[in-house]
C-alpha cells in the first residue's frame, strides 16, 4: 500500500519522541510504501474564499505558491493518508488545520444526501484509508472533541474507512502503535 503521513512540525519532538519516524516504521513493518511530509502552517497561504478551484481550476487552488496543491495530489493518489495532529483544545494543530482548510479543491461543489445530512460530492472516484494520531496532554473532553471532529471529517472526505488514535506521552507509544499496525493489518 501507498501510504502518506501528514504530520505537524511538534510530531518530531512529542515526548522525546519522533512520531513521524516511529508510524513510518511500524507501516514500513507491513510492507508499505510510506512518504512522510511535515506540514508548515507558517508556509501555508490561507484560503482566500474564491471558489476558483470548484469553476476556473477545478481540483487545484489558484494559489501556487505554496505545497498545497503537490500535497493534496500525493493524498488522493494515495491508499491511506495519516494525519499526525497534536491535540490543541480538542482540535487539529495550526500545521494540520491550514492544510485542511485548503484542501477544498479535492470536493466537487456539488451536492448529495450521505447518511441523511448533505455534504459535498467527492471530485475523484478514490478516497484514502484516514488515520488520525492525536497527541499530547489532553482533558477527557478534548480528547472526545478531537475524535468526534476526526469523525465529522471523515463524513465530509468519506474515506472507505478511518481510525482515531489519541497518543498522551511516550509511554503509550508501544500500544499505540501496535494498535495502528492491527488496523492496517486487520481493516485495510
Amino acid at each position: 500500500m501507498k501510504i502518506l503521513i501528514l504530520c505537524d512540525r511538534e510530531s518530531l519532538s512529542f515526548d522525546g519522541l519522533n512520531l513521524p519516524f516511529q508510524a513510518q516504521k511500524t507501516m514500513e513493518k507491513l510492507d508499505n510504501e510510506v512518504q512522510v511530509i511535515e506540514l508548515n502552517g507558517d508556509e501555508i497561504k490561507p484560503c482566500v474564499g474564491c471558489f476558483k478551484c470548484w469553476v476556473k481550476t477545478p481540483g487545484l487552488c489558484v494559489m501556487t505558491n505554496d505545497c498545497v496543491n503537490t500535497v493534496a495530489r500525493q493524498k488522493i493518489q494515495s491508499d491511506v493518508v495519516v494525519f499526525l495532529s497534536k491535540i490543541n483544545y480538542g482540535a487539529y494543530s495550526y500545521d494540520i488545520k491550514s492544510f485542511l482548510d485548503r484542501s477544498i479543491p479535492t470536493i466537487s461543489p456539488f451536492f448529495e444526501i450521505v447518511l441523511g445530512e448533505m455534504r459535498h460530492k467527492m471530485r475523484y472516484d478514490h478516497s484514502p484509508v484516514m488515520i488520525t494520531i492525536g497527541y499530547g496532554t489532553c482533558t477527557p473532553q478534548e480528547c472526545q472533541t478531537f475524535i468526534n471532529l476526526t469523525e465529522r471529517n471523515a463524513l465530509n472526505m468519506m474515506p472507505p474507512k478511518y481510525s482515531v488514535f489519541i497518543l498522551q506521552s511516550a509511554d503509550e507509544i508501544g500500544e499505540t502503535m501496535k494498535s495502528l499496525e492491527n488496523f492496517l493489518s486487520s481493516e485495510v
